[in-house]
């Protein structure tokens, strides 16, 4: 069980990852500019945002509107009262929190990995 979430976590990685990759790439060549630097930009702005989310997704809270689960509203707005969040849903903000903070971190290193501008050694 272990192995398949890290062989899953991995190819998470990887798509999230060829994606910002691909994408850095067709913006590099569209405005001409230096590969490797628009690669590790484009994986330090991608690795930020998740890092913001995953912030955002954890500090969630312990309460949720109350309302008709079945029409939606735009933010919450229209529904009537709050609750408190079950522990199935307070134990599944937490471990999307850390999956998509873990997800910022591996693109952060993968863009310190690409930057040119800064040697590690």
């Amino acid at each position: 069980m272990l192995l398949g979430g890290v062989r899953r976590l991995l190819l998470l990685i990887a798509a999230v990852g060829g994606a910002t990759l691909a994408f850095s790439l067709i913006l590099a060549l569209l405005a001409g500019t230096e590969l490797r630097r628009s690669i590790a930009v484009g994986f330090y702005l991608v690795g930020s945002v998740l890092l913001l989310t995953g912030f955002f997704v954890g500090n969630r809270g312990v309460l949720r509107s109350e309302g008709d689960t079945e029409r939606p509203s735009m933010f919450g707005f229209g529904r009537k009262g709050v609750r408190s969040a079950t522990g199935d849903e307070q134990r599944e903000s937490v471990r999307v929190s850390a999956l998509v903070i873990g997800l910022g971190i591996a693109l952060l290193f993968l863009g310190t990995l690409a930057d040119n501008e800064k040697s590690l050694i």
